[in-house]
């Protein structure tokens, strides 16, 4: 057990992430399908291809027992060294949404990013994100691709492409600096890419289609077939000033997108989070509260 976690402490700090297997049991992760469906029906923000809902751990309360579910937890005290952590309050949901290239310090979204200013040579700044995918992906190219080691550089260009194959109940923790992706193509079917390239040109050529047409079609015939895409993913880290100015720049992004100022959790959700001593990052939000 000690080795089991020695490594996934090694992988993190030197490839910026890690999965850990069977986290969630069968009942947990059918009772999250549920609840992500039921949201999207009537809620959610159009984007990227599908939906989105920012600030959920707010706008969405009945997902906050998987922040301090004791497994999670329990990986989160190892991998962070110590018992004292800090939720950051970020947590986004996302339905059949694709993605592209990026890293989650904020350095694409505001002027010195989420920290306030680059944080690549610094060992000591550990914030890191919770992904879940609620359905497996060991068979397509629907999950997440990383590039390793790529959270010590500013480049998103660098690192070596893996993609991890990943099933229900799984979960990854990856560095809010690592870049990565989500699914990017419309079939996330390697043998298809090809095919799916000379489809869109003949039906351009041929009946003047578009190519964005084209994807809008086979994204909602495979959607249709294999069904929706849900993803979770939160933040956690170390109670110090990065994790601080994490949680406060990456909050005044997800008010943004939300167009609201709804930043605190509820009583119950903070005495569950005091009663597994977890501290939160919203006892800063007063002085966030005082710049909208």
């Amino acid at each position: 057990m000690l080795e089991q976690k020695q490594t996934i402490n090694h992988e993190i700090e030197k490839n910026g992430f890690v999965i850990v297997k069977n986290v969630l049991n069968g009942t947990e992760q059918e009772n999250l399908t549920k609840i992500l469906k039921n949201h999207f029906k009537y809620n959610g923000l159009a984007a990227a291809s599908g939906l989105t809902q920012s600030n959920a751990a707010v706008e969405v309360p009945e997902v906050n027992w998987l922040f301090y579910h004791p497994k999670i937890l329990a990986v989160m005290r190892q991998l962070l060294g110590q018992q004292k952590i800090m939720f950051t309050s970020h947590c986004d949901l996302h339905c059949r949404t694709l993605s592209a290239w990026h890293k989650d310090d904020g350095m694409k979204v505001m002027e010195g990013g989420y920290f306030g200013y680059p944080t690549y040579d610094r060992a000591d700044c550990k914030v890191y994100k919770v992904a879940l995918y609620l359905q497996d992906h060991d068979h397509n190219r629907g999950g997440l691709t990383v590039k390793k080691g790529s959270h010590k550089f500013a480049s998103i260009s660098q690192g070596e492409e893996v993609y991890l194959q990943t099933k229900a109940g799984d979960i990854i923790i990856f560095d809010v600096r690592l870049t990565h992706t989500g699914q990017k193509d419309v079939v996330p079917l390697r043998l298809l890419k090809q095919p799916n390239y000379i489809l869109k040109k003949g039906l351009n050529k041929i009946f003047k289609v578009s190519p964005q047409k084209t994807d809008q079609r086979l994204k909602k015939i495979y959607d249709t077939l294999f069904g929706d895409r849900l993803s979770i993913f939160f933040t956690y880290g170390l109670p110090n000033d990065y994790t601080k100015n994490f949680a406060i720049n990456n909050m005044k992004r997800q008010l943004k997108q939300n167009k609201n100022s709804k930043v605190f959790l509820s009583v119950e959700n903070r005495n569950k989070f005091t009663e597994n001593n977890v501290i939160l990052a919203e006892e800063y939000f007063e002085q966030l509260m005082n710049t909208q």
